[in-house]
C-alpha cells in the first residue's frame, strides 16, 4: 500500500524536482535542435513560476504531489517486476543450467542410495568466539 508523506514541504520538493527534470529535458532537446529556444526558455519560466507559488501556496500542489508519487510507485513496481525477470532469465536461469551440465548439487539434493538418511552432522567447533 502507498503511504503519502501529507506534509507542504514535501510537495514543494516534488514540484521542484519535477520543474527540474522537466527542463533539464528540455534544454538538452533545444541543445540538440529538438525544439526552439523559446520553447526552452518559457519551460524554465513556468518552473519557477510553479516553485514559486508552491513556496507561497504549497496546498495548491498537494494534488500534483499525489498524483505524480501515485504514477511514479505504479511504474517503479511494473519496472521491478521486469528487472527481477530478465535477471532470473538472464543470470540465475543459465547459472543454474551451467551448474547442473557439470553435476553439480550445490544443496545437496541428491539422495545417495548408500545413505540411509538425509542428517548432515554438524560441525564440531569449539571456538565460541566465531560461531558462523
Amino acid at each position: 500500500m502507498l503511504r503519502l508523506k501529507e506534509k507542504p514541504i514535501e510537495w514543494i520538493k516534488f514540484t521542484a524536482v519535477m520543474g527540474l527534470v522537466l527542463n533539464i529535458v528540455l534544454w538538452l532537446m533545444w541543445w540538440r535542435g529538438r525544439i526552439p529556444l523559446p520553447v526552452a526558455v518559457a519551460a524554465a519560466v513556468v518552473a519557477v513560476v510553479a516553485l514559486v507559488l508552491s513556496l507561497i501556496r504549497p496546498r495548491w500542489f498537494r494534488g500534483f504531489y499525489r498524483g505524480g508519487m501515485t504514477v511514479s510507485f505504479h511504474i517503479g513496481q511494473v519496472i521491478g517486476k521486469v528487472m527481477l525477470t530478465l535477471f532470473f532469465f538472464l543470470l540465475v536461469t543459465p547459472l543454474g543450467l551451467a551448474l547442473r551440465l557439470m553435476g553439480k548439487d550445490l544443496l545437496r539434493l541428491k539422495h545417495g542410495g548408500e545413505e540411509s538418511t538425509w542428517w548432515q552432522p554438524a560441525k564440531n567447533n569449539r571456538e565460541f568466539d566465531r560461531l558462523f
